[in-house]
């Protein structure tokens, strides 16, 4: 059974850690690059059955928790939410 909290009247899932890493790994994994739009993020994870709702939740989960930070991009003239894991830019 899936931890749920309230939000208003909204019932939002609640991932565990263990769910949220692998849900990031899976997007970073499927489409192999440092930043990922919100747009893809959302297509990639409604393929695998994830709700809206759902889908909201693990982006803000993912963020609050520090698994990755966001920021806007511009594509063409058009600005678009991403994420990237901090990891991805340390030099080495």
């Amino acid at each position: 059974m899936h931890n749920l909290y309230v939000r208003g009247r909204n019932m939002t899932r609640l991932f565990s850690d263990e769910e949220l890493k692998s849900i990031i790994e899976a997007v970073f994994n499927h489409y192999k690059k440092r930043n990922i739009l919100k747009r893809e993020f959302h297509r990639f994870l409604s393929s695998k059955g994830f709700s809206d709702e759902d889908i909201e939740a693990a982006w803000f989960q993912a963020y609050k928790r520090g698994l990755v930070e966001t920021g806007i991009c511009l594509v063409g003239t058009k600005p678009e939410l991403v994420m990237f894991r901090p990891k991805d830019f340390e030099e080495d």
